[in-house]
């Protein structure tokens, strides 16, 4: 018998009734259970998840009221129906408003009694399947934290590989767990190039590849396949950052290995409950957004606000009839419930640098810039293998491109014109508007006019400058939902703001 086929339970005194049910039932590929007394019952439940128990109310000895009242002092969460071939007002009203899901009259047809119990079965199903997916999640976001926070402390108490190579890429120190993860003690490491790496462990490993990338970006981040120590198949995340001297000059590298094989199975088991059902796919969003957002205690109600700000300047661009190719009902929708995910990269910067109350200095702002390129990884690896998934393309778009400028000076791609998607394009108005007119701990809230001002000044450089004039437009209305999701202090400061808001947006 299919392993997959729902199941439910029949109680019911009329041992030929029972079993007509349960052969009928099993023609439409419902495996069904009958037995005649309420201890039977109980003990099938206490054996067997069912997705539906359908119960007579009266019986010798203990009746189907009995049962009911067992299944929710035990908090077990099966839906119920009661049949009976005597009908009792009072019972069925008490019965169906203390969490029964129906009632049912004999004689009834077979037909009408499937065509009932099917929806049933089938909504109980997809909270069940909705339940595992968010665990799914929980367990995979929580791995996903310890991968993508790069620029640990060097050297700390952690497992996590950690080494020290010269600009010339010759090892100079190694932890604990780099010995431990290579299999090769100390003496055999310290002075060997680090390309020793891709001779067994890691082919694909190259640290002139990696150097390169070093001196453009500041950092490197990689993931990479091959062979453990022990000769099974791994893969190994790797992050490699520059340690500079007092005036700024780099004199070595700090590399953190992770042996990730665990989590990308955790991954994998997530893509496919994905494959099955979509109904959390909200949960999904908020749950990856919200990762980054309890890291750092002043964004309050930044996403609400962010997301709302997005939808108003959508609708209004949408009614002036502009970007009719692409801009419609499902595209303000799906910009509505991915604007959260804009900043969850943050998971991957060092709380040194998130939580910092003063002003980053270039090299932090270097780190901080990274949370662009972090976010789309993060969402990229899971499109990758999940495939057409519409709510992840726009978050890959709006977590990569929000911090691109019109005229090109942005990051992480330096992206010009309408090469930034529509997305990213407006939610990089509403994100500045949010950074300026809310308080953090390294500067005070703006005044929704004095926002709006200096924010002209970016027309047509940091902002597309047809979107922006319609934000101007509404931006009474904006400013009505910053009042409605307000934080706190409504007087904000009149002062001046710097001409460059990227400055204001090092923690937007």
């Amino acid at each position: 018998m299919k392993g997959n086929l729902a199941r439910i339970l029949i109680v019911e005194d009329e041992y030929y009734l029972g079993k007509m049910l349960e052969k009928a039932l099993l023609h439409e590929d419902i495996e069904a259970q009958a037995v005649t007394t309420v201890d039977a019952a109980i003990q099938k439940i206490a054996k067997i998840n069912y997705d539906l128990i359908v119960s007579d109310i009266y019986m010798p000895g203990k009746n189907g009221l009995d049962l009911f009242e067992y299944i929710k002092q035990k908090k077990i969460e099966i839906p119920f129906i009661f049949m009976t071939g005597n009908p009792d007002l009072k019972i069925a009203v008490n019965f169906l408003t203390s969490g029964g899901y129906d009632y049912i009259v004999k004689p009834f047809m077979i037909a009408d009694f499937i065509q009932k119990i099917k929806p049933i079965i089938h909504h109980h199903r997809l909270k069940k399947q909705e339940k595992n997916l968010v665990d799914d999640l929980r367990s995979m976001l929580s791995n996903r934290l310890s991968e993508l926070k790069i620029y640990q402390d060097v050297f700390d108490s952690t497992d996590d590989g950690e080494i020290i190579i010269d600009v010339d890429g010759f090892i100079v120190k190694v932890n604990r767990g780099f010995e431990k993860l290579t299999d090769l003690a100390n003496g055999k490491l310290i002075q060997n190039h680090i390309d020793f790496l891709n001779e067994n462990i890691l082919p694909e490993f190259n640290f002139d590849t990696i150097l390169r990338k070093l001196q453009q970006e500041n950092t490197w981040h990689g993931e990479l396949s091959g062979k453990s120590p022990q000769n099974g198949s791994w893969t190994v995340s790797i992050t490699f950052s520059p340690i500079r001297n007092e005036n700024g000059q780099v004199f070595a590298y700090a590399g953190i290995f992770k042996n990730v094989s665990e989590q990308r199975e955790v991954e994998q088991k997530l893509i496919s409950s994905l494959r099955q059902m979509n109904l959390a796919q909200e949960a999904i969003i908020f749950g990856m957004a919200r990762l980054a957002e309890h890291r750092d205690s002043d964004t309050g109600f930044h996403l609400e606000r962010i997301r709302s700000y997005c939808k108003k300047l959508g609708e209004a661009l949408q009614e002036r009839g502009m970007y009719k190719d692409m801009l419609d009902d499902d595209f303000i929708q799906m910009l509505y419930h991915t604007a959260p995910l804009h900043d969850i990269g943050k998971v991957g910067i060092p709380d040194y640098i998130l939580l910092k109350s003063d002003t980053l200095n270039e090299s932090e702002f270097e780190v901080m810039k990274s949370h662009a390129l972090i976010g789309y990884n993060t969402l990229n690896s899971i499109f990758k293998q999940y495939g057409e998934m519409q709510f992840l393309k726009m978050g890959i778009e709006i977590t990569s491109c929000h911090h691109e400028h019109w005229d090109g000076t942005g990051y992480p791609h330096g992206l010009k014109g309408d090469e930034i998607p529509l997305s990213a394009q407006i939610l990089s108005i509403a994100d500045v508007y949010d950074a300026l007119t809310t308080e953090r701990t390294y500067k005070k809230a703006f005044r929704h006019a004095s926002a709006i001002e200096s924010m002209k000044k970016e027309r047509g450089k940091h902002f597309s400058p047809v979107i922006f004039d319609v934000f101007l437009e509404i931006s009474e209305e904006i400013d009505k939902i910053r009042q409605a999701l307000s934080e706190g202090d409504e007087n904000g400061i009149p002062a001046e703001i710097p001409s460059e808001i990227a400055r204001i947006l090092y923690k937007p």
